[in-house]
């Protein structure tokens, strides 16, 4: 990047080991089994990559064939809701950790696709090594497809507000997830960088990119497609809504081309194929269910048989709580971050918030309108339908696809209305170094926060989780937190080298606009 046009391909690269760090710093710090629902998706992983896709249902989930040391990941559980427990507590391994056991995972019917990406490594190791190198794996892979919406932004003309958008889209517990085996990671992440290739695409038109884009997007979204029941609708939703922002001829234009329209052929048969997995998988349980019939079992979640208009109102009722979570609370919902990583987030939403109500006129003021309605009210929709049948199943992360949307969605129409008004955008240097910094140290605190409460307990003495902790993960307490600070150094000075190119180019450009035209030779 030494000249004023950043090579994108070197920040996609520089984006994903950046990104890879935090998910594997994350990926350390957390002990095994303590990401949400975490032991069931490990069961899972390591049952599909056995070619066990669903497994009969039994009285606690589908019944699989897994190694002992992924199955004894259940009863490491310790410390879960005990936020004032340490890690230490949980048990190793008895026995032959390798040993193939029957083990019940409550994912069982979840589309397996995600399970395929990230399971393999438990046919190489034959012990706890297995369960972190299937983190890393996720998280690589996950920080891979968020490193293509760094890599597309890099192409935008006046990138700073697009990027701090980027960073504020990404809160501590996007980047958690990432760091713990969940198939939320590959919803959320594909899910942004979907949504931020078809705004590229619409809004900075260039035939020379028109085919990478294509297949930026297309990668994304089969991704994400196959991480979750509702990921179709969020993939659905990031392709659609940024349609406003353009008439319909330039629409057309689009789907004219070769590579858009093969693009969209794929991601139509893949989501149609994830739609129809959820029957496929139900089927496949009971084909291979013994003689005996097996029981249908269902978890118990509360509010059973309430009326959908109580479902709406509650989560409407809960959206403060709703919306901290989705800064942050990791493990089993027992580890919010610190009030002071709520504030720098709630300032960076804020304001690209009012900024928006400010400035936004037209197809983007429509545009910025259906992503506050799709952030707020689609959630509380999604439960409504849900709750007569399956009662309050929503936690916080759950609505992350619609918050990135959101908020990466104002950052990029603002700064193409800045745009169009001529604004100077290499005098907001401050800005960028302010919004990058908070960003950071929201980041910081948070997984600080986490790391002292898993190594010591959350009473327990900060000292202490440095000079002796109850809890200690691989590598030690120091090796992770060089980790995630060599993550956080990169990503925070490749956004704002970014920016400098940025101002560089508009400098070169006001320079060449003042010199006087050549004389005409006679």
């Amino acid at each position: 990047m030494s000249g004023a046009r950043p090579s994108p391909w070197r920040v996609f690269f520089v984006a994903w080991a950046a990104l890879s760090l935090l998910a594997v710093a994350w990926s350390m710090a957390s002990p095994i089994g303590s990401g949400p629902d975490e032991p069931a998706h490990f069961v899972k992983a390591a049952s599909v990559v056995r070619g066990q896709l669903v497994g009969p249902q039994g009285d606690n989930g589908n019944i699989v064939d897994v190694p002992r040391y992924v199955q004894f990941t259940e009863s490491q559980n310790c410390f879960h809701f005990q936020p004032t427990v340490s890690a230490s507590c949980a048990p190793d391994t008895p026995g032959n950790a390798g040993e193939i056991v029957s083990a019940q995972t409550s994912a069982g019917y979840y589309n397996p696709v995600y399970y395929a990406v990230v399971g393999w490594p438990s046919l190489i190791f034959d012990d706890a090594s297995g369960l972190y190198a299937m983190r890393f794996v996720s998280g690589i892979v996950a920080s891979g497809i968020l490193a293509l919406a760094f890599m597309l932004v890099s192409t935008w003309t006046r990138r700073l507000i697009p990027l701090v958008g980027l960073l504020t889209a990404m809160t501590p517990m996007v980047v958690y997830v990432n760091g713990v085996l969940n198939p939320s990671a590959f919803e959320i992440s594909g899910t942004l960088t979907a949504f931020v290739a078809m705004i590229t695409l619409l809004t900075h038109p260039n035939p020379n990119l028109l085919r990478s884009r294509a297949t930026i997007l297309v990668v994304a979204s089969v991704l994400a497609l196959g991480a979750r029941t509702i990921s179709p609708l969020w993939i659905l939703l990031a392709l659609v809504l940024p349609l406003v922002l353009v008439p319909r001829s330039r629409i057309v234009e689009l789907l004219r081309a070769r590579a858009v329209i093969i693009g969209a052929a794929v991601v139509a048969l893949v989501a149609v194929v994830s739609v129809a997995w959820n029957p496929l998988s139900t089927r496949l349980a009971q084909d291979a269910a013994t003689a005996t019939a097996a029981p249908t079992v269902a978890q118990a979640f509360p509010d059973v048989g309430q009326s959908p208009l109580f479902g709406f109102v509650k989560m409407i009722t809960l959206s403060v709580t709703n919306g901290d979570d989705m800064i942050g609370n990791f493990g089993w919902m027992d580890t919010p971050v610190p009030d002071t990583t709520i504030v720098v987030w709630t300032i960076l939403m804020g304001s690209l918030l009012l900024l928006g109500a400010y400035l936004l006129r037209g197809r983007r003021a429509v545009f910025a309108g259906l992503l506050v309605l799709l952030f707020f009210f689609l959630p509380p929709v999604i439960q409504a339908g849900f709750i007569t049948t399956g009662g309050y199943i929503w936690q916080g992360r759950y609505g992350l696809p619609a918050l990135v949307m959101f908020v990466f969605g104002l950052a990029a129409v603002i700064s193409l209305t800045l745009e169009k008004r001529g604004t100077d955008f290499s005098s907001l240097t401050r800005v960028a170094v302010l919004g990058v910094a908070g960003w950071a140290f929201g980041q910081a605190y948070a997984f600080l926060s986490a790391l002292h409460r898993n190594a010591v307990g959350s009473l327990g003495s900060w000292k202490l989780m440095v000079t002796a902790p109850e809890w200690t993960p691989p590598g030690g307490i120091f090796a992770v937190l060089a980790v995630f600070g060599a993550g956080l150094l990169i990503l925070a000075v490749l956004a704002l080298r970014l920016h400098v190119l940025d101002r560089r180019s508009v400098v070169m450009n006001k320079e060449a606009d003042r010199e006087p035209s050549a004389p005409r030779a006679l």
